[in-house]
């Protein structure tokens, strides 16, 4: 919802950040939900039970059938590999809750391809407003869900959706560096947040050079 525009059928980062955020997304929605945990620095399974989405169920059977736990960033990079089924599992859920509304069109009469754009988005707006008053105004700690988020806009860099005014952004910036940084780790669901968001950050780096480096060649 953060990522999308609230007006055009598109989102506002670039797509290697969707790939990597949408999977982070997951990770880090099982995880609110106390389904994983992190255990001598891998992923557990705690709670193999269905979800009410798709996506999440899905994941819970890769690592169901998975010979031995892994580390957060192989399943980052794992889902990041899929994040086209993901995404459109993601925004049918919204459709089916009246949030977005998809388009099926094609490209010169042959080609499918779907846009999905916001039926209303005071939601949009009011997460965005939310999420940027806290990150400026106050100083006590987030709750897990918006450290989860911030870590989420952290990682795929969308600081200028929350705004574009410079001094703003400075101090966006600095605060989110000092959560990610200072986070609480003191249970379990805080230290799998920060270990999935370091993940991310790691695995969206390495994305982004290695494409320039191949752009070079």
């Amino acid at each position: 919802m953060i990522a999308h525009h609230p007006e055009k059928g598109r989102f506002m980062i670039s797509g290697i950040f969707i790939q990597y955020g949408i999977a982070g997304a997951i990770l880090l929605d099982m995880t609110l939900e106390e389904r994983i945990d992190i255990t001598d620095k891998r992923l557990v399974l705690k709670i193999p039970g269905t979800s009410a989405d798709p996506h999440i169920n899905e994941v819970i059977s890769l690592m169901s059938h998975d010979p031995r736990p892994r580390r957060v960033e192989y399943w980052v990079r794992k889902l990041a590999r899929h994040y086209n089924k993901y995404k459109r599992q993601v925004l049918a859920g919204l459709a089916n809750k009246r949030m977005v509304r998809i388009e099926e069109r094609k490209f010169l009469g042959l080609i499918p391809y779907r846009r999905s754009y916001l039926i209303e988005s005071y939601t949009r707006s009011n997460l965005v407003r939310q999420l940027k008053n806290e990150l400026l105004t106050t100083t006590r700690e987030l709750s897990s869900s918006n450290m989860a988020i911030a870590g989420l806009i952290e990682a795929c860099r969308m600081h200028r959706i929350l705004s574009d005014d410079r001094e703003e952004l400075k101090n966006i910036r600095s605060r989110l560096k000092k959560i990610i940084k200072e986070s609480p780790v003191s249970d379990a669901v805080s230290q799998t947040i920060s270990q999935v968001q370091a993940a991310i950050i790691t695995s969206v780096t390495a994305a982004i050079v290695a494409s320039t480096a191949g752009g070079r060649h």
